[in-house]
């Protein structure tokens, strides 16, 4: 008896133990590579993030504070500076964006293509990422008020962390439905387009050049 519990207590052999010790050294590599590999984002993935919000405005009011790009900086926190091709153009064709992404800054030169009060689309043709498309959409409400829907398709074209990457997409769709919100109504009356003089007949203003 003794002798048995002697042998079933034994050490193993050395070899035994580097046997071990290797499978455990490759089996903590293939998890660590697949642990960085799952928090990398793929490259050349295109991926739509989108929001939605309803704003106390009418559509029209929205839309035109969407399309100012010249006041973009004053809420949407990830735009810093703005530079309108053609000044004369409202609202304009071609824009660039120095835009904050994935922990850095690009310039992205954004072409825009507009359906007034209803929808407005971009599609970027230079930049710092491989793609960044999006449009918004301006649902009038029976309540006066509208439905804004937010869609943005984004590849990076580089590997990001996925944290990173989550961050923001989540930080862009924020500022682009519920930044939007807060500075339109925040400035509605400068938003909403002058509304039109009624026409006067003729008559009426010839009697009241007469009157005065």
């Amino acid at each position: 008896m003794n002798n048995n519990k002697m042998s079933y207590f034994a050490p193993r052999s050395p070899t035994v133990l580097r046997t071990a010790s290797v499978r455990k050294r490759q089996s903590a590599k293939r998890t660590l590579s697949r642990t960085a590999s799952q928090m990398l984002s793929q490259p050349n993935k295109l991926e739509m993030v989108e929001g939605s919000i309803e704003v106390n405005a009418p559509a029209a009011a929205v839309y035109k504070v969407a399309s100012d790009f010249e006041k973009f900086p004053e809420w949407a926190s990830g735009v810093k500076r703005v530079f309108v091709e053609k000044k004369g153009q409202k609202p304009p064709e071609v824009v660039k964006l120095d835009m904050a992404m994935f922990g850095m800054h690009h310039l992205n030169t954004m072409k825009y293509e507009y359906d007034p009060g209803r929808h407005m689309s971009w599609t970027m043709t230079d930049g710092g990422v491989k793609a960044l498309n999006g449009n918004y959409d301006f649902t009038p409400l029976p309540n006066g008020h509208t439905k804004v829907t937010f869609q943005l398709s984004v590849d990076p074209g580089f590997p990001v962390p996925h944290m990173l990457k989550k961050m923001t997409e989540k930080a862009v769709v924020a500022s682009a439905v519920k930044g939007l919100k807060a500075y339109t109504e925040e400035h509605l009356h400068d938003a909403a387009p002058a509304p039109r003089r009624p026409l006067l007949p003729a008559f009426a203003v010839t009697a009241a050049s007469i009157a005065m």
